[in-house]
């Protein structure tokens, strides 16, 4: 890594400041120090100026679109053939910065109550220091420099990984500001933004697993996707969040063939069936505590330990594999959560909308529309989100919220957790979500509002969609639609730098 560092290093020395930091960084190049000085010397970038004719030259140039078929072309025995492999890192070098910088204008344009919030701006300064690094980086033109290549993108992956976090964060402050919060629309901006995050990231992880020779995928790609061992695997690690929240789960029926299988990225699969399976159960246990309550008050023991009901049993969450036409299948994922409240169905597809934290009087709607918050204890947020910033590709998603009833917006992993594809999964996919610090599980059930609008964002993503049905008071359905990704000719859309409306209604 030693060119790229000198070449990094050397273009970032008019962008970082003359102190002592710079020249020890210099002197520790000298002496051999590679990877680590430049990953020092990014660090003391500052983008304090958002007047940076580079970043509107690079979002000025036009984007070279994803497809499918390319991915599946660099992908196909890329292990024998090195100009394969050459081939895909130099379309990453060119793409990367570009994306990037569409998306650090989308961010210099947003309100100044946004831009200036500190969440919000360590985004912008984390994308800043990975564009200019990347676009520094000089074209790849051997295997080796090619590994050298592979460390710093995985480095820059993994960086962004929080950024889903801080983002969701981010919002939730802005939101809560009396006079200006109510007045944010920013759902086309979040939309954007979330979109071209797993651009980006579907980009570098099929680079970075495409010299991978492994059975069934093709990069990223699981060609022979099993969709019932997917489901086994989010209910195993739903089951666990939710007897960690409240200490009873809800049974999962699942039905349907046990044996359909389809071309697909395994992390997405998982985190859209985590998002929806966590929100059924929230629901399910909700409302059951809340019967539990009613009937403990008409019994005239409210608040007696004495006069206290036995909890009842919690109905089953059902789950169905749906094989459909034109290549489709739909998952649907059905609850007796008690619904969405008439006056939450218009807004459990906005980033940042959950329920979490409201009076009590509305608790047992919340559960089933508390649409799409991730991570958080009841009105809390934690530092970092569940499932938003981890994993392969999201993840997120990452952007884990728990949505409302009827489990309408989860995801998961797939199958078993000792399954020979799931552990074969590229970036951990939800093995990796679930290991908190220590190894403790840092889930929780619900809190920011991005699970719902970013599972719908996935499914879309290649062409699929989630829907809800709703019976309020009863429960809900939700139908995740994906596509078959051999029988589909997918382009990816791309979204125009600064062309979003971020609209403030008026006070």
């Amino acid at each position: 890594m030693q060119s790229i560092a000198h070449r990094i290093i050397s273009g970032l020395g008019s962008a970082v400041d003359s102190s002592g930091a710079w020249r020890c960084a210099r002197q520790s190049l000298h002496v051999g120090s590679t990877a680590s000085c430049a990953e020092f010397q990014l660090n003391t970038v500052r983008a304090e100026s958002f007047y940076d004719s580079t970043v509107e030259k690079y979002a000025a140039q036009d984007v070279e679109v994803l497809s499918l078929r390319q991915m599946l072309s660099f992908g196909r025995n890329a292990w024998n053939d090195p100009d394969k492999v050459l081939k895909s890192a130099r379309y990453v070098q060119r793409e990367l910065p570009k994306r990037l910088a569409r998306r650090l204008l989308d961010l210099q344009l947003l309100p100044y109550i946004v831009v200036t919030n500190p969440h919000i701006k360590k985004v912008y300064n984390q994308y800043y220091i990975s564009f200019e690094t990347l676009r520094r980086v000089p074209t790849i033109r051997t295997l080796e420099e090619n590994q050298d290549f592979c460390q710093l993108l995985r480095q820059h992956l993994d960086s962004h990984a929080p950024m889903l976090d801080s983002l969701a964060t981010g919002l939730r402050e802005c939101k809560s500001k009396e006079l200006v919060g109510s007045c944010l629309r920013m759902d086309s901006f979040f939309d954007s933004m979330l979109r071209s995050r797993i651009s980006r990231r579907v980009i570098a992880e099929q680079h970075l697993h495409i010299n991978n020779k492994r059975p069934a995928f093709i990069g990223i790609i699981c060609t022979d996707l099993d969709v019932h061992d997917s489901i086994d695997f989010a209910v195993q690690k739903t089951k666990q969040v939710c007897m960690e929240t409240y200490g009873t789960a809800p049974d999962v029926v699942v039905s349907g063939d046990p044996h359909v299988t389809i071309p697909y990225i395994p992390a997405h699969l998982d985190y859209m069936l985590y998002e929806l399976l966590k929100n059924a159960m929230r629901a399910v246990v909700e409302q059951g505590r809340a019967q539990q309550a009613a009937r403990q008050a008409q019994a005239g023991g409210a608040g007696n330990p004495a006069f206290s009901c036995p909890p009842p049993k919690l109905p089953p969450v059902h789950v169905r594999v749906c094989p459909g036409l034109n290549g489709t299948l739909t998952v649907r994922i059905t609850d007796q959560g008690g619904g969405i409240a008439e006056e939450f169905i218009d807004k459990v597809w906005s980033y940042g909308f959950t329920t979490i934290g409201r009076s009590a009087a509305a608790s047992t709607h919340s559960s089933s529309s508390s649409t799409s918050g991730s991570g958080g204890k009841d009105g809390v947020g934690p530092d970092v989100v569940e499932g938003l910033g981890s994993g392969m590709v999201q993840q997120v998603a990452a952007g884990a919220g728990g949505s409302g009833s009827a489990a309408t917006a989860s995801s998961g992993g797939g199958g078993s957790s000792t399954g020979g594809r799931r552990q074969q999964q590229p970036g951990g996919g939800l093995q990796v979500l679930m290991r908190g610090p220590g190894g403790h599980s840092r889930y929780q059930m619900a809190g920011l509002g991005f699970g719902l609008p970013l599972s719908r964002l996935y499914a879309r993503y290649f062409g699929g969609d989630l829907r809800l049905q709703t019976i309020p008071g009863y429960g809900v359905d939700a139908y995740l639609t994906l596509r078959r990704l051999e029988e589909h000719e997918w382009e990816e859309h791309v979204d125009e730098p600064s062309t979003l409306p971020i609209n403030m209604a008026p006070y």
